[in-house]
């Protein structure tokens, strides 16, 4: 009888095991389900874009911008599927094999913001490429890429488009899909995360604000502001990921 009684004891004991186990796996499934993936999100923010072009066509920029916050949480703490990009010097760049945190800006050659902030960006990257990956990725081809080559810091991984989008918006690199226009900067951390995003850049140029007044920004002033700019999210990016290792 005890025997008997050892026996049941010791299957019982089995089956829990497993049960807890089996839980264990099904929560641990659960987790990686609930990542939001950054590739998902693209019919929301088309939706999002065409219900902020209803408020602009009324000139209600109020509830117009009002759909950029919600477009931004959408993509902040989505995840980046693992890309291989071909870059302008023909070697491959994967998101996979990378060791540090990820700058990702998507631009074009015809984009006036974007060409006006490549000084600033040049500078930013020289101080902090040991610890940030800078990767451009654009809307122009090989061809068209070669030439704007000689203008950015050696340090900067250029990625040409394989082929152009109908939508000038638009980018599709090796997967990666973008529909929101230039600049754009991505901020993922080594766990694929963007942790942050941002758009557009400062040109110098003269406008007349809400109240009537003329305001002027200079070269000066628009460099200084994207050089400060990208440098708090270059700083911030670091800072949450603790990238304070210098990768040679």
């Amino acid at each position: 009888m005890k025997r008997i009684f050892l026996l049941l004891l010791a299957i019982t004991i089995f089956y829990s095991c497993k049960n807890s186990e089996k839980k264990t796996a099904e929560n641990q499934s659960e987790t990686k389900i609930e990542k939001k993936l950054f590739a998902e999100t693209e019919s929301n923010i088309k939706k999002y874009r065409e219900d902020s072009q209803k408020y602009w066509d009324k000139n209600d920029s109020e509830n117009a911008l009002k759909y950029g916050d919600s477009i931004k949480a959408l993509i902040l703490n989505s995840y980046i599927k693992d890309y291989e990009f071909k870059t302008v010097d023909s070697t491959n760049y994967n998101t996979s094999k990378r060791k540090k945190p990820l700058f990702l800006q998507v631009t074009a050659s015809w984009c006036a913001p974007c060409k006006f902030e490549v000084p600033a960006l040049n500078k930013i990257v020289e101080k902090y490429n040991d610890k940030v990956d800078f990767v451009l990725l654009f809307w122009d081809t090989q061809s068209e890429l070669e030439k704007l080559a000689p203008d950015y810091n050696e340090n900067i991984i250029l990625i040409p488009s394989q082929e152009k989008q109908s939508e000038a918006t638009t980018i599709d690199i090796s997967g990666f899909r973008h529909i929101m226009g230039f600049p754009t900067n991505y901020l993922i951390t080594t766990d694929n995360e963007i942790i942050n995003f941002s758009q557009g850049a400062k040109i110098p140029t003269t406008f007349t604000d809400q109240n009537g007044k003329e305001i002027t920004i200079t070269k000066e002033d628009a460099d200084k502001g994207n050089y400060e700019r990208l440098e708090t999210e270059i700083k911030e990016l670091i800072e949450k990921t603790g990238a304070n290792t210098v990768y040679n």
